[in-house]
C-alpha cells in the first residue's frame, strides 16, 4: 500500500499553503480537576477539593484550532459576549497562531462557556461528574447579525474552503445558511464548503459535504440506523437530499461511511475501539477532511485521513487537536491493506 500512503502523506504536506475561514459558534471549554474526599453532610454529593484548572478552545474555536495545528492558515469568525470569555477564547486562538480579529463581542450576550468537573481519589483516574452550559436564551440582534456578516465576508478572499461549525449557540440556523450562499455565489466563491451542523443539517443544501455523526444523520433524514447497511444508504440519501459532492458519517467504533459520485464507502476504523474521551472528535473530523478535499484529495482519501487523526483525539481527556507530523506519524503506522488500491 506504499502508493496510497505516499499519496496521503503528500496530502498532508500541503496543508500548510490553504487558508480555511471558521464560521460558527465559538465555545471556551473549561475543565476544573479535583481530589474527592468525601460525601458532604449537606446532600449526597461528593466533596470535590480543586486542584487546578484550564480553558481549551470548543465550539466553532475548536474546530479553528484542529485547522491551524494541522498547518492551516485559519481564520475564525463568531459571535461572542463581549466579556472575559471573550478575551480567553481570543488569547487562545492567538498561541496558536488563528487570526481571531472577527470573533465579534456583543454587550448583551455571554461567551458560551462549559465547565466540566472531573474528580477522584488520589490515585484513581478522575471523571467527569459534572457540567456546567453558561448559554444565551436570545437570538441574535439586527446589529449582531449585521456585524458577523461584515465579519465573516472581509475573511472569505482567497480563503481555499470554508467550514461551518453550528453549534446551535443562541443563533438562527437560517442565517449561518444565508452566509454560506453567499460565499458560495460571490465572484471569489469558495471552492470547498464543510459543514458540521448539529441540529440543522436540512438548511444547508448544495455546500460540498456535511460530517454528520449518526444520531445527527438519524434526526435530519428521520431514520433509524442500525448497522451498516443503514449506514451507507443515510449517507447516500443525504448527498442527494442536500445536493452535497459528499456526505460523510461518522460512525464512532466502526469507523465512517463516505457517500460521492463514486458511490458509498465503508472506511474501517483506525486504532482502539475504547475511546478516552469523543469530545471534539467531530471538529478534528471536518477540519481534515476541509484540508484533505482543499488539497485535491477524494473524499475517500480525505476519510481514511480524518479517520487516522480522530483515532489520536478520542485516547486524549477533552476538546483536543492533532498536529501534521502527528497525522504523517500514523500514516506511517496505519495498516492500510484494509483499505484497497481504490482511493
Amino acid at each position: 500500500m506504499s502508493g496510497l500512503r505516499d499519496r496521503l502523506r503528500a496530502i498532508v504536506a500541503s496543508f500548510e499553503n490553504l487558508r480555511v475561514t471558521v464560521l460558527g459558534d465559538p465555545v471556551l471549554d473549561v475543565y476544573v480537576y479535583g481530589t474527592t474526599l468525601r460525601i458532604s453532610r449537606e446532600a449526597p454529593v461528593p466533596i470535590v477539593r480543586e486542584d487546578g484548572r484550564e480553558s481549551r478552545l470548543g465550539g466553532a474555536a475548536n474546530a479553528a484550532a484542529n485547522l491551524a495545528s494541522l498547518g492551516a492558515f485559519t481564520q475564525l469568525v463568531g459571535v461572542v459576549g463581549d466579556d472575559s470569555g471573550r478575551a480567553e477564547i481570543i488569547t487562545l486562538a492567538t498561541r496558536l497562531g488563528i487570526d481571531a480579529s472577527g470573533v465579534v463581542g456583543v454587550r448583551d450576550r455571554r461567551t458560551v462557556t462549559k465547565t466540566r468537573i472531573l474528580a477522584g481519589g488520589v490515585h484513581t483516574t478522575k471523571q467527569q461528574l459534572l457540567r456546567i452550559d453558561r448559554e444565551n436564551d436570545r437570538l441574535l440582534s439586527d446589529r449582531a447579525r449585521a456585524a458577523l456578516a461584515e465579519a465573516f465576508e472581509a475573511r472569505l478572499d482567497r480563503a481555499d474552503a470554508l467550514v461551518v461549525s453550528d453549534y446551535e449557540a443562541g443563533d438562527p440556523p437560517l442565517f449561518y445558511a444565508e452566509l454560506v450562499r453567499r460565499a458560495r455565489t460571490s465572484p471569489s466563491g469558495v471552492p470547498v464548503v464543510a459543514v458540521d451542523s448539529r441540529f440543522h443539517l436540512n438548511t444547508y443544501e448544495g455546500v460540498t459535504m456535511v460530517t454528520p455523526n449518526e444520531p445527527e444523520a438519524e434526526s435530519a433524514l428521520g431514520v433509524e440506523i442500525r448497522g451498516p447497511k443503514e449506514a451507507l444508504a443515510a449517507a447516500e440519501s443525504l448527498r442527494s437530499k442536500l445536493r452535497l459532492e459528499a456526505a460523510i458519517l461518522t460512525r464512532g467504533k466502526e469507523g465512517m461511511v463516505v457517500a460521492s459520485e463514486r458511490g458509498a464507502t465503508n472506511i474501517p476504523r483506525h486504532g482502539s475501539p475504547e475511546a478516552v474521551d469523543v469530545t471534539g472528535a467531530g471538529d478534528t473530523v471536518t477540519a481534515v477532511v476541509t484540508l484533505a478535499r482543499a488539497a485535491g484529495a477524494t473524499f475517500e482519501e480525505a476519510a481514511v485521513l480524518a479517520n487516522l487523526a480522530a483515532a489520536r483525539v478520542v485516547q486524549v481527556v477533552g476538546t483536543a487537536t492533532c498536529t501534521a507530523a502527528e497525522l504523517e506519524e500514523s500514516i506511517a503506522e496505519a495498516d492500510l491493506s484494509p483499505l484497497g488500491s481504490g482511493y
